[in-house]
């Protein structure tokens, strides 16, 4: 399983993306839209949410990183 390692730093990296969540993460939970806008902006809440969780993820010392390091370790 992955580990999530809560870093503030990364956010404060990226403070669009950052401005962008909070943004329409609090404009789905109070606001009044019609569907298609709730399901396009909780579609761009799950990318954000996905590339923070990538950003955040503790790798595993016994994983290869990347297809490189696969290739070689075979």
């Amino acid at each position: 399983m992955f580990k999530i390692n809560f870093k503030p730093e990364e956010f404060l990296a990226h403070p669009a993306m950052t401005a962008i969540f909070v943004i329409d993460f609090f404009i789905l939970a109070f606001g009044r839209l019609p569907g298609l806008v709730n399901v396009i902006l909780l579609g761009v809440l799950v990318y954000i949410s996905m590339f923070f969780g990538s950003r955040l993820v503790v790798p595993e010392d016994n994983q290869p990183s990347s297809p490189e390091e696969t290739a070689q370790a075979k």
